[in-house]
């Protein structure tokens, strides 16, 4: 009897060792989702409101979609002396843990917003644009390809493990 629970058992943690890397993947793909909208409102608050870069950060901060980029909250809603903006934007940007694509092109947004006139910062926030575009369709194919691929393996594994304890 204890070998066919400690056969169930290794089943279990295969499947939830396959669903956990699914569910990174799916993670992933979400985080592009939420760049993008992060995208699109510092867009209309550079472009439309003219708004400054601490205004832009105040405004991105009170987001509620933007929520699950912590790194936010770590940016300054105002001017302080001997403090430059686009250090802390990218210590802030690294102290999360995205993936590299991500992590590049949030560091290419910290350089844009606040550098020029607003006409130059929205054609370099549509580029980027383009460039999340990409990463987003890269992680939805992983997704689709490999997490349905995880999910099956963990859940063999598990029970070819268990299989091998009876």
């Amino acid at each position: 009897m204890l070998r066919f629970i400690a056969s169930a058992a290794f089943a279990a943690a295969g499947g939830m060792v396959g669903f956990a890397l699914a569910d990174k993947l799916r993670r992933e793909q979400k985080l592009c989702t939420v760049i993008g909208c992060l995208l699109r409102r510092t867009a209309f608050l550079v472009g439309y409101r003219a708004d400054d870069v601490y205004s832009v950060c105040s405004e991105l901060k009170r987001d509620s979609e933007l929520a699950p980029l912590t790194f936010l909250q770590l940016l300054p809603e105002s001017f302080e002396s001997g403090t430059d903006f686009r250090t802390v934007w990218g210590n802030a940007v690294r102290s999360q843990n995205f993936g590299s694509d991500e992590e590049t092109l949030l560091l290419r947004l910290g350089t844009v917003i606040g550098r020029s006139d607003s006409a130059s910062q929205l054609d370099s926030i549509h580029a980027l644009e383009v460039s999340l575009a990409e990463i987003e369709d890269r992680r939805r194919e992983s997704y689709l390809r490999k997490g349905r691929l995880y999910r099956s393996v963990g859940l063999l594994f598990g029970v070819m493990a268990g299989i091998l304890v009876i």
